[in-house]
């Protein structure tokens, strides 16, 4: 009795083992292959670049503002497009990524002549992924400065550039019915060519964004039709070339 109950159990037990076995493997490799599942699904799920705009809709003169968002930083540099409605795209824009989450004010508004109203689409490319993002330009008809101007003009108001080549500049490339430069320049009267001070604070304004290009151009364009801005007389007596101290007047030669 005792040894065929031995032997029974005997034989349960080793039938028990391989099925204990087999659920502990089958277990373990349903803990594995769910582990796979997740670390696939994390994979698939890992965001890449994302790039989002301030807002929808923008209009000339106005500055375009967005946040480059990105899993990790490679120090790599991203790099964005614009293209429009034609499919015609801008040149390459380098972007420095420095953070996971990039502010980016640009550098220069949408100018009329380089962005006509429409759709434009951006496409940022980051460490193999892309990201694209609309946005709508409208003209609302707003007096807009070429930006390179800013730019001048920030070299005038520290004293780098002259007077004249401030002036020069604004002919060359402003809209004269924005700012109408009312006489000729050349090399023989640019630095003859004599601005008053105080136009330098009202500068520096608007290169800080504390007034708009059609203030700046209201008061360029005053100051010029006035005759506030002018080509200074030459002195009868100076044989040296150099800028008398008298009356300014606005012509071409004098």
């Amino acid at each position: 009795m005792d040894n065929a109950y031995m032997k029974n159990c005997s034989a349960r037990t080793k039938a028990a083992v391989p099925a204990s076995l087999v659920m502990v493997q089958l277990l373990v490799l349903a803990s594995i292959s769910a582990g796979w599942q997740a670390h696939g699904m994390a994979h698939a799920e890992d965001p890449g670049i994302a790039i989002s705009i301030d807002r929808q809709t923008y209009h000339h003169c106005e500055k375009m503002s967005y946040t480059v968002s990105v899993p990790e930083v490679t120090g790599q540099m991203a790099i964005m497009h614009i293209i429009d409605k034609d499919n015609k795209s801008s040149q390459a824009i380098p972007i420095p990524i420095e953070e996971r989450e990039n502010e980016i004010n640009a550098p220069f508004p949408f100018e009329r002549p380089v962005f006509p109203a429409g759709t434009y689409t951006i496409n940022m490319a980051y460490a193999g992924s892309n990201a694209t993002a609309v946005f709508e330009l409208v003209d609302a008809g707003n007096v807009c400065i070429p930006g390179q101007i800013k730019q001048i003009a920030a070299g005038w108001v520290t004293g780098t550039l002259s007077d004249g080549f401030m002036i020069d500049a604004i002919k060359r490339s402003v809209d004269p019915s924005l700012i109408d430069v009312p006489f000729e320049i050349n090399r023989d009267n640019i630095y003859r060519i004599a601005i008053p001070q105080w136009v330098k604070t009202v500068t520096y304004w608007w290169i800080t964004d504390e007034i708009s290009d059609s203030a700046i151009a209201g008061v360029f364009d005053y100051m010029l039709q006035s005759g506030n801005i002018s080509i200074l007389q030459q002195h009868p007596d100076n044989n040296n070339g150099g800028v008398g101290s008298g009356s300014g007047m606005i012509g071409g030669e004098t």
